[in-house]
């Protein structure tokens, strides 16, 4: 699995990264144990690395290892003397004596090699996760993920004992014990020790001023440049929290400390006992509650109990789940439901209609698409199982899972079985569940049908159908009855095949007819249940970019980023003097500036009236006003369902206001409206929905 990122100022997230497989010859699988000096030479962007590795359990067979595709080989030998080697495309090949079979060997290799991917300081997006950059070395910082090949890669288990050589006041950062830095004539020597490891290696380091703090016994560190130091006691005292809240959840942090590392570009990796975050995200105020918690989870889930990626990856959407959906749970249930309606809204915007996949083939996030099923379904799809079969069942599988599995490779499978076990859940039920919901692309889509009030001896009875398109699903649901008083009266229904018939009795006389009224089934949203939003520009295929005749045009690089933002990084700008009006027939449109001839400004007759619009001023309700925002962004839906989109600058508005709110906007996909001042964010909503086919309204 490439590793994956993925990065927004409105629900920020961080994954955990678990590298592609290192080379191996067949099945062997070697215990390592690396005694590692790296020297680094940022002015050249190179690292010398010296290796010197004890393989147990070497048999008979050829190694194979991971390096840097373009190293220098210097040196290979075994026990000190040259041994016979091959090197091409990054895989190291060593051939054995014949003395060396079942015996313990000493391996030392050495090599030179050049980091310099090119990196982007100020993305548009952050939809391609990781801008394909795996190694860096220069004078600004350095990041290494174990697939750039800085150090020698083995499958199977390994353990490291790292000398980082650097100059003076560059120290490393990396996985487990932090061992201490020195500090030489003209370099710096940063020591560090990792037991047990399963999987890739990555390192940073740069100029950093390094603080600690104590969780327990539990060692919490900062690695951040000076300039951030401001934060060292906030971002500490925010871990030591998530990591007790996690450890009396799931059971005891198992790493031997944990550390916030800055970047100097933007990131938000989840390595196993630290977080690499970019500069820009380290400064949102909101990250240590947000983001850090859902890191420090991934320390549980990817990174403590480990991924089968071959059976699909479980643990992006279980660790959104017990992090950014739980914490919103606990401020409020409605705050919880909110969140849940959202992950229906992205993957229907998103997903349901532009590549939707099963989710047991979600590896990574790349795109808006997978985030919307690897992180979005699969959390929903927890969320269901804990419905199922109750909060302590489900709170206890997965202490027990953490317990019986951490530093396991583990699938959905395994999931289910304890699940099965712990939670007294039916066989053959369980079977079914998981097989509809990871096997099968898409979502239930569901309608109230035939329903009707009667009024009885008791009361009232209320009879009627849930009917659903092909392929049917097996589920387990609530219809809901509301009377005018704000009595409600609940109906648990088993739902099957085309058609469902429930029945319901109330003491009082009906007048509102839900199903899941809380929310907690996955589904296919109705286009008339979907408010327009910014991520409903971004999942659409038909996109017309129209730049008004009151842009000036040095801004159109600003809308370049608006698009680029958008995952529209080709579409075509038209301005508006060469625009024909059959260009935008049946078509989505977003526009820069507010149009100037009549004929465009039909296209706004379906804006909602609270927006107000004008050449030179916006307002909406008492929210926003042009007073005090100097942007707005605003999306809405058309009579025929199509969406039109508005990036409006306030008359006067500076350059550097324009720019930034450009590149904020895709941060903001779950919203219909935005505005900035300055390039900070002022106001947001999202639009009112009403309508549902899961919704009856009785006459009174």
């Amino acid at each position: 699995m490439k590793p994956s990122l993925l990065i927004g100022f409105i629900g920020f997230f961080i994954v955990a990264v678990a590298p592609i497989p290192a080379t191996s010859n067949s099945a062997f699988a070697a215990v390592s144990h690396h005694d590692l000096s790296v020297e680094l030479n940022p002015v050249l962007h190179s690292a010398l690395i010296r290796d010197h590795i004890s393989i147990d359990d070497w048999g008979d067979r050829e190694l194979a290892f991971s390096i840097a595709p373009g190293a220098n080989v210097h040196s290979v030998s075994i026990g000190g003397a040259a041994a016979s080697y091959a090197f091409h495309s990054g895989k190291l090949t060593i051939w054995p004596g014949p003395s060396y079979s079942g015996k313990t060997v000493a391996v030392d290799i050495s090599y030179q090699a050049i980091f310099n991917d090119q990196v982007e300081s100020a993305p548009a997006s952050f939809d391609n996760p990781g801008f394909g950059v795996e190694g860096t070395i220069s004078e600004k910082g350095v990041f290494l993920l174990s697939e750039a090949g800085w150090y020698p890669r083995i499958e199977g288990l390994s353990s490291f004992k790292i000398k980082v050589i650097a100059p003076r006041g560059v120290y490393a950062a990396t996985a487990g014990e932090f061992l201490g830095n020195t500090d030489e004539e003209n370099r710096s020597v940063s020591s560090w020790k990792i037991d047990g490891l399963r999987h890739g290696l990555s390192l940073s380091a740069g100029k950093y001023s390094i603080r600690s703090g104590e969780e327990g016994k539990i060692s919490v560190f900062t690695f951040f440049f000076p300039e951030s130091n401001d934060l060292s006691a906030t971002y500490i005292n925010a871990a030591s929290s998530h990591i007790a809240f996690y450890s009396s959840l799931h059971g005891p942090y198992a790493f031997p400390k944990f550390a916030v590392v800055e970047n100097f570009f933007p990131t938000g990796y989840g390595f196993p006992s630290y977080t690499l975050l970019g500069s820009q995200i380290l400064r949102l105020p909101f990250i240590p509650q947000t983001s850090l918690r859902h890191e420090i989870a991934h320390c549980w889930w990817g990174n403590g109990v480990l991924v089968d990626y071959n059976a699909g990856n479980w643990c992006e959407g279980l660790t959104t789940y017990v992090a950014d959906y739980l914490s919103r749970e606990i401020s409020s249930p409605k705050e919880g439901q909110d969140y849940r309606r959202q992950i229906l809204r992205e993957f229907a915007t998103l997903a349901a209609s532009n590549g939707d996949f099963p989710l047991v083939r979600f590896a990574a996030r790349t795109d808006p698409t997978t985030k919307a099923v690897g992180y979005g379904k699969a959390a929903f799809v927890f969320h269901m199982i804990r419905k199922r079969i109750g909060d302590d069942y489900f709170w206890n599988s997965l202490m027990r899972i953490y317990a019986q599995k951490f530093q396991i490779v583990t699938s959905w499978e395994d999931f289910r079985k304890l699940f099965v076990a712990e939670g007294k859940w039916d066989q053959d039920e369980s079977n079914r569940f998981f097989d509809q919901w990871l096997q099968r692309e898409g979502a239930p889509k569901l309608k109230l049908q035939n329903v009707s009030a009667k009024k009885s001896t008791t009361g009232w009875k209320v009879n009627g159908s849930l009917v659903q398109n092909a392929p049917y699903y097996d589920l387990d649901g609530i219809v809901a009855l509301f009377s005018p008083s704000g009595e409600r009266v609940d109906k648990n229904i088993k739902i099957s095949g085309k058609s469902s018939q429930f029945s319901i009795d109330s003491p009082s006389e009906p007048q509102k007819l839900v199903f899941d009224p809380d929310t907690d089934l996955f589904r296919l949203l109705y286009p008339e249940e979907i408010p327009a939003t910014v991520n409903s520009l971004k999942g659409s295929k038909d996109l017309v970019a129209v730049i008004s005749a009151s842009i000036p045009a040095k801004a159109t690089a600003d809308f370049e980023v608006l698009l680029a933002g958008m995952n529209k990084p080709h579409a075509r700008i038209v301005s508006e003097k060469d625009l024909n009006l059959n260009q935008l027939r049946n078509k989505n449109v977003l526009f820069f500036g507010f149009p100037q001839s009549d004929k465009l400004r039909g296209r706004l007759s379906s804006a909602p009236p609270e927006l107000r619009i004008s050449a030179d001023t916006f307002s909406l309700d008492d929210s926003i006003s042009s007073k005090t925002s100097d942007c707005l962004f605003v999306v809405f839906t058309g009579p025929e369902n199509n969406l039109t989109g508005m990036f409006l600058p306030r008359m006067g508005a500076g350059s550097d206001a324009v720019s930034a709110a450009a590149r904020k906007i895709t941060h903001y996909g779950q919203y219909s409206y935005v505005a900035f001042a300055e390039g900070t964010n002022t106001a947001k909503g999202i639009w009112i929905i009403s309508k549902s086919p899961l919704v009856h309204e009785f006459k009174q």
